[in-house]
Order: structure tokens, then C-alpha cells, then sequence
């Protein structure tokens, strides 16, 4: 069995409007891949892209926000004290995998993950944060990776061509808002609580879906089915936290389908408990 390995990426971050600020950590290696953490410099509504960088070598795979029956998906946190905090972490569309003892969902291939941080508050420009990353890569047996990371800020530096060119094709691969030909019509839980049904239309003919909801839910895969001129799914709820209740859950619903790839918050029917 292979031991934990620990993985050290840097940090960088913006805390007020400059000419150019991009930083870069190092390549840090690690059994079946590699990964660094890129921040571009701030745009004018104020928020920051970064971008989590994950390089996986051939037979390694890394997982999705929701990975299934087992895995471990990436996360990253910064302290209270940074005075910065993540909007957002957005995800590819990955794949189902089932490798004959569970069934889990991530990728195959290297992945760029586009993150979003943004000032808590307006302040002196901040010349050194730190964060928290962790997550898994596996051929097989699963390997968590987890960082605490701390990166010096340098005003002025050019942004690197190919790094820039790498944020763009990750948010380029994010699956698109909802279209006329590819939208949820309706979902609800089931009457059992135990998986949630949901009916959308879709531009192709064998359409994939991915659901993933709040911290502590997590869902199986299905197959969709045809209906007249829609597709109709019933995604199992493998768990979910003891008290939490289904009615305003925040559940995101993924779909491939024609070579297109749509992502939206579910408008869920009130479900009342069996």
C-alpha cells in the first residue's frame, strides 16, 4: 500500500487593482501526477481567477466535486486572516467510472479547475497569503493530497502567456448555462426520498447527467431514458447529513449530450417526508 503524500503548491492573491500581479507556484511532484495553483491578476469587478492546475499522469485519475460511492473531491480553503475568501470552484464535466468494487465520477486526463476570490473587504495590498488544498489521485488505491501553502505576492509581474492560455481553456470546458434546446423542464424527489427524478430536454441522443448537491449529499449515477421529445432520469441519493432537508436543498444538475455540455441549479418541487 502506498503511503499519503503531502503536496506544497503556492497561493497568490490580490488585494487591490494593480497594472499586472500573476503568480505561479512550483511544480510539486507527486505519485501519478502534479499540481500547481495559478492566480492572473484582478479584473474590474473586482474578483480574482485562479486556477488549480492538476496534471495527472497515464492510469491516474482525480475526482469531481461529487465523486460517488467513493473518492476524494478537491477542495481549497483559505484562512480567516488572508482577507480573501473562495467564490467559486468550478468543474469540467467529468466522467462515470465503475472499476468493478465501487462506481465514482472524476477524470481520466489532466484537468484545470477555474476558482474565483474575490476581498472580503477593501484594504492595503496584500503581499502574502496562504491556503488549504486537498484532494485525491488514484490508480489503484486513492492517494489524499493535502497542502498548506503560503506564496509571496509581486507587483508587476507579467502575466505567462501559456498560463493564460491555460485559464482560458478550463473555463472554456465549464458546461454552459441552460439553452432552448437543452434545459431541465422539471425535477422533484421521489416519493421515498431516495432519489430525484428529473426531466429535461437535451440536443443529442444519448445524453449523460451528473448531479452533485450541498456538503454532506451524495448522488449515484443512472441512465436516462426517452420520452416523447424529453429524457427523464431518476439519480439515486446515495447520502445526505441526518437532519438535512430535501425541500430548498441546492442541487446542481450536469448534462453532455451532441458534443454539449449544460449546468444548472435545480428548481426542486417541495417534497414532503414520507
Amino acid at each position: 500500500m502506498r503511503g499519503f503524500r503531502v503536496v506544497f503548491m503556492c497561493l497568490a492573491a490580490l488585494s487591490a487593482p494593480v497594472p499586472a500581479i500573476a503568480a505561479s507556484s512550483a511544480w510539486h511532484e507527486t505519485e501519478g501526477g502534479r499540481v500547481r495553483l495559478v492566480v492572473f491578476p484582478e479584473r474590474t469587478d473586482g474578483s480574482i481567477p485562479a486556477l488549480l492546475d492538476i496534471r495527472l499522469e497515464p492510469g491516474w485519475r482525480t475526482y469531481w466535486r461529487d465523486p460517488g460511492e467513493s473518492g476524494v473531491p478537491p477542495t481549497v480553503s483559505l484562512p480567516e486572516s488572508s482577507g480573501l475568501k473562495l467564490e467559486s470552484l468550478r468543474f469540467p464535466v467529468p466522467k462515470h467510472f465503475d472499476d468493478g468494487f465501487s462506481r465514482y465520477t472524476g477524470y481520466d486526463r489532466s484537468v484545470g479547475l477555474p476558482l474565483t476570490l474575490k476581498q472580503k473587504v477593501p484594504g492595503p495590498e496584500t503581499t502574502q497569503v496562504s491556503a488549504s488544498v486537498f484532494l485525491g489521485i488514484c490508480q489503484d488505491i486513492c492517494i489524499p493530497v493535502q497542502a498548506e501553502l503560503s506564496v509571496e505576492l509581486q507587483a508587476g509581474a507579467a502575466v505567462d502567456p501559456a498560463e493564460a492560455a491555460d485559464l482560458k481553456a478550463a473555463e472554456a470546458a465549464l458546461p454552459a448555462p441552460p439553452s432552448p434546446d437543452f434545459a431541465v423542464i422539471d425535477a422533484r424527489w421521489n416519493d421515498d426520498g431516495k432519489s430525484l427524478a428529473v426531466a429535461f430536454t437535451a440536443p443529442g441522443t444519448t445524453p449523460q447527467v451528473f448531479v452533485s448537491g450541498p456538503d454532506g449529499f451524495q448522488f449515484g449515477t443512472a441512465m436516462p431514458t426517452r420520452s416523447g421529445d424529453s429524457y427523464h432520469v431518476e439519480v439515486p441519493l446515495l447520502r445526505k447529513p441526518k437532519n438535512a432537508s430535501l425541500s430548498g436543498a441546492a442541487i446542481l444538475f450536469t448534462a453532455t449530450s451532441g458534443g454539449r455540455a449544460m449546468e444548472t441549479t435545480l428548481a426542486i418541487a417541495p417534497h414532503a417526508a414520507p
